[in-house]
């Protein structure tokens, strides 16, 4: 009788052992893949954060390389006026021959003086332009007017069929991208063209037909062109995007939104 109560006793240790082990094993493994997926999410972030620190530099550079054009005028024309800062000072003359000498140089210093303040003029005008408002039609736009883009939203799209039940429905072939354009009256109205490009959590570009768009030596890898009519007003925007079966895994996908080569927009879309 004995015995076969320390036979109990022991198949209970044994059972709550391996029950234990499992805990132990299942918690193990929920936390690897919680530090796993946190690792992804950082590695999907600094992506964005690079890509955007590296757009605020190209627009610091351009304003400093301007600016400093503007301080070597400004010390060239301080060289030039040094020597007129005191005229009397520097009244000393022998005879009429070198007076006339000094005021053909006075003549040429104001005339380069002159050249100076145009140079000077043109900077102020690019620094501080004047607000005015240009008038523009169907025809004229100006070039250097750029989409603004909110509101970018993507989600997956799964395919049912009637003989599998919700449990089995297949991973998701598509995502749905949509977008707001904001009003512009700068941007002539007319058939417009985005392209939509999926980096998938392994940082490989999705692209089913491997398309590609090159425009003044820089060549754009992209998922999906994207044509829409604008007309100068708040148009909404939605397009599918079909993904590569080889490239479709779970985790962080980016989704960056390009006007020719110049991206306008970007998100981030999580397939679970």
């Amino acid at each position: 009788m004995s015995s076969k109560r320390n036979n109990n006793t022991y198949k209970v240790a044994i059972l709550l052992l391996s029950i234990f082990l499992l805990l132990v094993l299942f918690k193990s493994y929920k936390d690897n893949k919680s530090a796993k997926e946190l690792q992804d999410t950082l590695k999907q972030e600094t992506l964005i954060t690079q890509s955007q620190l590296s757009e605020i530099l190209t627009k610091y550079d351009s304003v400093s390389s301007l600016y400093n054009n503007f301080d070597e005028s400004f010390q060239d024309l301080s060289i030039k006026v040094s020597d007129l800062k005191d005229p009397k000072k520097n009244i000393k003359f022998k005879n009429l021959s070198e007076l006339n000498k000094e005021i053909d140089q006075i003549k040429y210093s104001i005339k380069i003086l002159k050249e100076k303040l145009k140079q000077i003029e043109k900077l102020r005008t690019i620094i501080k332009p004047e607000v005015k408002t240009p008038k523009i039609t169907e025809n004229t736009a100006l070039k250097d007017a750029k989409f603004e883009v909110t509101n970018l939203q993507v989600k997956g799209v799964k395919f049912l069929t009637d003989n599998k039940t919700p449990n089995k429905v297949k991973p998701i072939e598509q995502i749905r991208v949509c977008f707001t354009v904001d009003r512009n009256k700068l941007i002539s109205t007319g058939e417009k063209e985005f392209f939509v490009q999926v980096v998938n959590p392994k940082n490989d570009i999705v692209s089913v037909e491997e398309l590609t768009f090159e425009n003044n030596n820089i060549t754009l890898k992209y998922s999906k062109l994207v044509k829409f009519e604008y007309q100068q007003q708040i148009t909404d925007v939605c397009s599918y995007v079909d993904l590569e079966k080889n490239k479709t895994v779970k985790g962080r996908y980016i989704v960056n939104l390009y006007s020719e080569t110049t991206k306008i927009s970007s998100t981030i879309f999580n397939y679970n």
